[in-house]
């Protein structure tokens, strides 16, 4: 999960470099909202296809990590306390903090990635699972035969 954190985060500070000047126009109020809330209600319920899009990921495993995120932190009956959305990365990402008491009244606090394309607002919620390729052989560290090895022909 750290990993998609730190991918949006990037991308994110790569756009506010590129592109985001004092006349952008801040976000509508309520969309991005009613996104987060999605992702509280999507965890109550255990909904895992709920998950999938508003995060918007696609990919191997995908599926498999929606399911892992419902286990983690689903079912819980979260009841919002808060919620905070900076857009400190510009007026198309930012991160919203979460702040609910669970249905045994213990406190949970959760931030998340946001991030807008177009008009449909999403959460960076899911972990990036690396493809793997087991066909591939990984590289070898060994001098190929026939090549000529730089540490002993430099004696002259």
């Amino acid at each position: 999960m750290k990993s998609r954190f730190i991918v949006g985060v990037t991308l994110a500070t790569l756009l506010a470099l590129t592109g985001c000047g004092s006349d952008d126009v801040k976000p509508k109020a309520g969309s991005d909202r009613k996104a987060v809330e999605a992702y509280v209600a999507a965890l109550n319920e255990r909904d895992a296809n709920a998950l999938l899009k508003l995060d918007g990921a696609r990919g191997p495993g995908v599926e498999r990590d929606a399911q892992k995120a419902i286990d983690e932190k689903g079912g819980r009956g979260l009841e919002v306390e808060g919620i905070r959305i900076d857009y400190d990365l510009g007026p198309d990402t930012g991160s919203a903090l979460i702040t609910a008491k669970d249905s045994k009244g213990a406190d949970y606090r959760e931030r998340l990635t946001i991030t807008r394309d177009g008009k449909q607002w999403h959460l960076v919620i899911l972990p990036v699972s690396p493809p793997h390729d087991s066909s591939k052989t990984p590289a070898g560290t060994t001098v190929p035969s026939g090549a000529v090895d730089a540490s002993k022909s430099a004696s002259g």
